[in-house]
């Protein structure tokens, strides 16, 4: 089963953002595998994209609940994640980026 995703023209701090994802019945945009990654790295343009990853104390966690892939090498000072160019990062929270969303994709063939 697939995703489908939304990339924001707006932008908005990540707390924002998550409630503009569920205003679409979707979530900020969680990624479990490179090539997801490298699906949403192709889709980008020049922004910066918050994603549905923060820090806790525990570690990092997806906001599906998920542990985080510590594979993933994230960069930064803050507890929420972002998608740029070059990979995922870690932002302050409080600041104006884009945002991705996801939902599954509900698509049946009939």
């Amino acid at each position: 089963q697939g995703q489908c995703y939304y990339f924001s023209e707006d932008e908005a701090n990540w707390t924002t953002s998550l409630e503009s994802c569920r205003a679409l019945g979707a979530s900020l945009a969680t990624m479990h595998s490179w090539e997801e990654v490298g699906f949403a790295l192709r889709c980008n343009s020049s922004a910066n994209y918050w994603i549905g990853l923060e820090q806790r104390d525990n570690g990092s966690w997806w906001i599906d609940g998920t542990a985080f892939d510590p594979g993933f090498e994230v960069r930064g000072g803050g507890s929420c994640g972002y998608l740029n160019q070059v990979g995922i990062r870690s932002s302050l929270c409080h600041t104006k980026k884009n945002w991705i969303c996801s939902r599954p994709d509900n698509y049946v063939l009939w």
